[in-house]
C-alpha cells in the first residue's frame, strides 16, 4: 500500500518538478553571484577598518610635529635666523595641510 505522499507525488506532473529544479538552480546561482559581487566591498571595508589606526597615528605625529615647528619658529625669530624661519613656515603650511587631509580621511573612514 502506498502512502498518501507517494500517491500525491505520482499525480504531480513530472515536467513541473523539473521546472522547479531549474528555478532552484537559478536561485542558487544568484546567491553565489551575490557573494562574489559583495566580496570586493567586504574586502574594502576590512581595509578601511585597518587604515583607521594608521591614520590616527599619522594625525598624532603630525600634530606633535606642528608643535615642534612652532617652538622652533619662536627660537628662529629670537635668533634672527630668517632662512630657517622661511623653511619652517613652508613646513608648517605642509603639516597643517597634512593634518586637514588626515582629519578628512578619518571622518570618512569612521562614517563606514
Amino acid at each position: 500500500m502506498k502512502s498518501r505522499l507517494e500517491r500525491i507525488l505520482e499525480k504531480l506532473p513530472k515536467q513541473e518538478l523539473s521546472a522547479q529544479k531549474v528555478e532552484l538552480a537559478l536561485v542558487d546561482d544568484i546567491k553565489e553571484e551575490m557573494k562574489a559581487a559583495n566580496s570586493g566591498a567586504i574586502s574594502a571595508i576590512d581595509l578601511a577598518f585597518k587604515a583607521i589606526p594608521l591614520a590616527e597615528k599619522s594625525l598624532k605625529l603630525n600634530k606633535s610635529l606642528l608643535k615642534k615647528i612652532e617652538n622652533t619658529k619662536k627660537a628662529a625669530i629670537e635668533l634672527g635666523a630668517t632662512d630657517v624661519l622661511k623653511l619652517l613656515q613652508k613646513q608648517e603650511t605642509q603639516i597643517k595641510s597634512n593634518i586637514d587631509e588626515v582629519d578628512k580621511l578619518l571622518k570618512g573612514l569612521n562614517s563606514i
